[in-house]
């Protein structure tokens, strides 16, 4: 049954590029705004609203100020509450006026205009809304809500959004010290009650802005391999010998359970639960053949790149997403913007490329502004 809502002037060009996942996708054919009762009746029950940003080709002159996002605010006003939703087209830049730049940072833009997500129409991006479309469905049906009456919004159970949604390994030794990183990282106390698509939309938003894109009680692939003290193509290797053997050693078992599997788990790539990650830091480190021993027994064949740094750390590029460089951190500075999350750690880039970046240089943190022009 369809759950997606697709509101586009010629919405074959997009759903083309699609597999059989297009069962998923009702698509609305933009002609005139009071054409658009089914697709509206639709909506109010879809779990993603998906719109093409240019709506109108010259032949609708009556109706050319409409857009997708002028018609998703409509909606939205109309129904008191919108599901995910996401806005593509095939010239996003100028769309939305502004560069798009890199994928790590299109939450950004969307928040900008109101929306959850923004794409290019590439197989890509839709295979990023068909997992948005999944996380709303786990979402809803897995988060029941508490509310009184007459109220729009209700709360759920924060151990219900850890193991049934976020699916934290009940079991796992370090399942506590999840919840507890998972509270810290404030999730939504209330969600809408409208319908189980706008319920998810909290949630989601939540995970696209404040939690995948930056250290959080979810990890990358590079801040799991720092935690661990190997490079992050070593780590990979690692994971990948590790899932070949499967449920095998008690420490190859604790790093694929550490693997999160929850809601967006390939949205922007694998992301690892920290406190799993740590968990195993620690058995390694009591391991009696020691960590680095210990280490190379899950890796088995696989050779290990340890790290030479003293204080190593991962480097961000301009546009403060991470890269595979490790770096010693007396050789960076720490730098935000106005979009990283309150409470969330400051990204690293190098002090020369600080120094000779003048926009780079404006993020730099406080305590950190006097190595711009100190040659210690």
């Amino acid at each position: 049954m369809p759950d997606i809502v697709y509101i586009d002037d010629a919405p074959d060009e997009f759903l083309s590029q699609a597999n059989s996942e297009t069962a998923r996708i009702e698509p609305f054919v933009f002609e005139r705004t009071d054409a658009l009762d089914h697709a509206f009746a639709a909506a109010k029950e879809a779990n993603v609203w998906l719109f093409d940003f240019y709506l109108i080709t010259p032949a609708h002159t009556d109706h050319g100020d409409e857009n997708g996002l002028s018609l998703f605010q409509k909606w939205k006003a109309t129904i008191g509450g919108r599901p995910t939703t996401v806005v593509v087209s095939n010239d996003l830049s100028s769309a939305i006026g502004e560069p798009l730049g890199p994928l790590e940072r299109h939450h950004v833009v969307a928040q900008k205009h109101g929306v959850d997500w923004v794409g290019t129409k590439t197989p890509e991006t839709l295979n990023r809304i068909i997992e948005l479309a999944d996380a709303a469905g786990l979402i809803g049906k897995n988060l029941p809500i508490t509310f009184p009456d007459k109220v729009p919004y209700g709360i759920y159970d924060p151990e219900t959004l850890c193991f049934n949604v976020l699916r934290v390994p009940p079991k796992a030794e370090w399942a506590n010290s999840a919840m507890r990183q998972i509270d810290r990282a404030r999730p939504p106390r209330e969600v809408s009650i409208a319908s189980d698509g706008v319920k998810a939309q909290a949630i989601i938003g939540w995970l696209l802005s404040h939690v995948l894109p930056y250290p959080s009680f979810l990890l990358t692939d590079r801040q799991a391999a720092l935690r661990l003290e190997i490079t992050p193509d070593s780590f990979r290797a690692l994971v990948q010998a590790a899932e070949a053997k499967g449920e095998g050693k008690p420490n190859q078992t604790r790093l694929i359970e550490a693997k999160y599997s929850g809601p967006l788990s390939g949205f922007l790539g694998p992301r690892w639960w920290r406190a799993g990650i740590d968990d195993l830091a620690w058995h390694l480190s009591q391991d009696v053949a020691g960590y680095r021993p210990a280490l190379k027994e899950i890796a088995e064949a696989t050779e290990v790149e340890w790290l030479t740094q003293t204080e190593p750390v991962i480097v961000s590029d301009a546009d403060l997403v991470e890269t595979d460089e490790i770096a010693e951190a007396s050789d960076c500075v720490r730098v935000t913007d106005e979009d990283f999350p309150a409470g969330i750690d400051a990204a690293w880039v190098l002090l020369t490329s600080a120094r000779s970046d003048r926009k780079l240089a404006a993020k730099v943190i406080y305590e950190d502004r006097s190595l711009l022009s100190s040659d210690e």
